[in-house]
């Protein structure tokens, strides 16, 4: 068994066919009373709620994972940065500007 599907969802003697269930559309997942619900996460931060082994596994295999990638904001970081740098520019040309005057 794949050790990241193993780390994420537990250990399970299932041997599943991701093929034949990635390639069914009308493929429900059992809910697994037993199975603590845990949320994944997509690269994209797209989340969903699993119950049950199989169907946690078949996510962590297509590249979900525990990891909320939305916690970081790049664009808001981004920002400051340039409102930083943008500050430092102006005030810069206005020393600058002094002191050519003097």
């Amino acid at each position: 068994m794949n050790k990241k599907i193993e780390a994420i969802c537990g250990n399970s003697k299932l041997n599943p066919d991701f093929d034949a269930i990635g390639n069914n559309p009308n493929f429900v997942f059992q809910n697994d009373p037993l199975y603590q619900t845990l949320t994944l996460y997509d690269q994209a931060n797209n989340s969903i709620n699993v119950n049950s082994w199989l169907e946690c596994a078949n996510y962590v295999n297509g590249g979900w994972s525990t990891v909320n990638f939305g916690f970081i904001n790049y664009e808001q970081y981004l920002t400051f940065i340039l409102v930083g740098i943008s500050f430092i520019v102006v005030l810069t040309q206005n020393l600058k500007g002094q002191k050519n005057q003097n």
